[in-house]
């Protein structure tokens, strides 16, 4: 017996007859579907080309004030709004350290990752202080089996929450990033992924390392927005 890993129900998994006739063992659900169907997937039409905000005009004013201070901005897709399930999820995979929990995205973040077109997959890294506290990188976590390079490392112990600046605070924040010494990404596609984007700011500071170290192409991808 297996049961759901958000609401304890039992799961029952209906069989059909491609995944009888396919080679390979089953997928088990890891959540039932009254439980995933919480979680609200961000569309990909009629959204900023920039964050993937759901949007009528084509870059956003967030993104067309990242624009105007780069000189470009960034090309990012969110796959589910951070709405109350998700809000849930992330304290008690990220906060409460339920790492059980990191498969339950897993195959819609693969899903999405096979679609986009890059040359090395970058997960952004957690401050010491938090991988001693929390015991890991809860990005890494999402990624589990799905191949990336930790070439970005954080140079601050700790972190403030950018949620507790304002946004001329944050574009004030200085770079928190660090290339690993012997890297090179001259002339390569990367892919970023985080856990969640609330302003762009975390992103934006690792975008700004690779363009500098001299990557042609940074997109981004994160769990939710």
């Amino acid at each position: 017996m297996v049961n759901c890993l958000l609401c304890n129900c039992q799961l029952i998994q209906k069989l059909t007859i491609s995944k009888i006739i396919s080679p390979g063992p089953l997928k088990q659900p890891l959540i039932c579907p009254g439980c995933f169907q919480k979680f609200i997937c961000y569309s990909l039409e009629k959204c900023c080309r920039g964050c993937g905000r759901e949007e009528r005009s084509e870059l956003c004013d967030d993104c067309q004030k990242w624009q105007q201070y780069y000189g470009w901005y960034l090309e990012h897709r969110p796959l589910f709004h951070y709405n109350q399930a998700m809000k849930e999820f992330m304290q008690k995979y990220k906060f409460q350290g339920q790492y059980h929990l990191r498969g339950i995205f897993k195959e819609t973040i693969k899903e999405a990752i096979t679609h986009i077109e890059y040359d090395i997959l970058i997960p952004i890294p957690v401050t010491e202080h938090t991988m001693l506290t929390r015991g890991f990188n809860q990005v890494t976590g999402l990624l589990d089996d799905i191949p990336y390079t930790e070439l970005i490392i954080h140079q601050n112990r700790q972190k403030v929450a950018q949620s507790k600046k304002d946004r001329q605070s944050r574009l004030q924040t200085k770079q928190p990033f660090l290339l690993k010494q012997g890297v090179n990404i001259k002339g390569k596609s990367v892919l970023l992924v985080d856990d969640i984007y609330t302003t762009g700011r975390t992103l934006y500071h690792a975008a700004t390392l690779c363009y500098e170290n001299g990557s042609k192409r940074v997109q981004s991808l994160s769990l939710a927005r």
